[in-house]
């Protein structure tokens, strides 16, 4: 992988992590349009802790506020540190029991591409939604944890299906996006320590350390643009705006795949 490809992807990886349109639908269907080839161990880590340094980076102070509460033993810190492993439970059962099953599917570009257009329908679907709740109870955390196990899928974007069940179930949207994105934490940072343990096994050669770097700070950067977006879109417009892109993509990258097929 060169310099460019490597910037490319890595600024792809940070925007489609974190806005709703599938990071993992468009790292498939990228490395599929360029050539790359697929299940790039060391790439696929590099990228994925820069998400995960993104979001520290931007919720950083919300993070902070919840260790120095459950410090203090406050109910309402432990209460959310609590619904945070709820959200979690469904992903993790997932990721582990159809592991196998589910490395199939990143795979195929076009299964990427029929997915993306699912996801624009979800986005789609939250213009018809009444929101403006900001707490969050166990039975939101589990519909969210449960839309969070099912983008596992390429093309089901994580935040689009995660903030849209908040969205559904009537919770404000910087809200619903805040605990989205602090419940990416525990599941990129499993990815990533997982993929890393092949990682160290086989370490890459000094001639790829430069492009990994690249693809390292091109995620970060894009990834706290990507978030601090769409907080600020989600507090005077609609998530449903980006069914359009989603479609868009989707449908161009079937025709692609199919003309070539």
């Amino acid at each position: 992988m060169g310099f460019q490809e490597a910037l490319l992807l890595g600024i792809v990886q940070g925007l489609s992590e974190f806005l709703p349109v599938s990071s993992s639908g468009h790292l498939v269907l990228g490395q599929a349009l360029l050539g790359v080839r697929p299940g790039n161990l060391e790439f696929e880590v590099t990228v994925h802790f820069g998400t995960l340094l993104a979001v520290l980076t931007v919720l950083g102070g919300r993070i902070r506020e919840l260790a120095a509460g459950c410090v203090r033993r406050d109910p309402a810190c432990w209460r959310m540190i609590l619904l945070l492993l709820v959200g979690t439970v469904p992903a993790g059962a997932v990721g582990l029991f159809f592991e196998d099953h589910l490395s199939l599917a990143f795979r195929s570009p076009a299964a990427a591409a029929v997915c993306l257009v699912a996801t624009g329908a979800a986005l789609w679907s939250t213009r018809y939604v009444t929101r403006g709740r900001e707490e969050i109870g166990v039975g939101d955390a589990l519909l969210i944890g449960f839309a969070q196990a099912f983008a596992i899928l390429p093309g089901i974007s994580r935040s689009g299906l995660t903030i849209s069940a908040g969205l559904w179930r009537g919770i404000d949207g910087r809200e619903a996006a805040s605990f989205s994105f602090l419940l990416s934490i525990p599941v990129i940072l499993g990815a990533t320590v997982l993929k890393a343990g092949g990682l160290i096994a086989d370490p890459p050669d000094w001639n790829v350390v430069g492009p990994l770097l690249i693809g390292l700070v091109a995620a970060i950067v894009s990834g706290v643009i990507a978030i601090r977006w769409l907080f600020a879109l989600l507090q005077g417009g609609r998530l449903d705006r980006f069914s359009y892109y989603c479609w868009a993509i989707g449908f161009t990258a079937l025709t692609i795949f199919w003309l070539h097929s």
